[in-house]
């Protein structure tokens, strides 16, 4: 996850629902309105490589999170991966998982050297990237 507010940004990968929860909790009772949650769009095949057990947590993981925070009151958007990934420097199709993840954060890294962006966190921060730039 990664939280662009006035004051900063804050990473934070979530290992529980519960920690998710009670993430946005705040942000539900005092910024209700003026939360904006940007979430990638999984697609429906994600790649033959990618197990089925895989594939599952992906789609549940990516429903959850966006019921949350529809429930919240959260102004929720998707962003396809070919948006958002577009123009990063070293991506290119059919990379392995591993190296597609070392390149994301190295962008990341380049683009917020005073963060500590992890291979966790690294996606969410690209994303919030993205869409800062995109609503310039």
């Amino acid at each position: 996850c990664a939280l662009i507010t006035p004051e900063g940004v804050t990473l934070r990968k979530f290992t529980t629902e519960q920690e998710f929860l009670e993430f946005l909790r705040p942000l539900a009772v005092d910024h209700r309105q003026t939360t904006h949650v940007v979430i990638e769009d999984v697609p429906a095949f994600v790649a033959a490589a990618t197990s089925a057990s895989s594939s599952f947590k992906l789609g549940y993981n990516f429903g959850y999170h966006v019921g949350v925070c529809r429930m919240a009151g959260f102004r929720v958007d998707l962003v396809r991966p070919q948006v958002w990934q577009k123009g990063l420097k070293g991506l290119k199709p059919k990379l392995g998982y591993t190296e597609r993840k070392r390149i994301l954060k190295d962008n990341a890294c380049r683009k917020y050297p005073d963060l500590k962006v992890t291979h966790a966190v690294a996606d969410a921060l690209l994303i919030a990237d993205w869409h800062l730039r995109a609503t310039d």
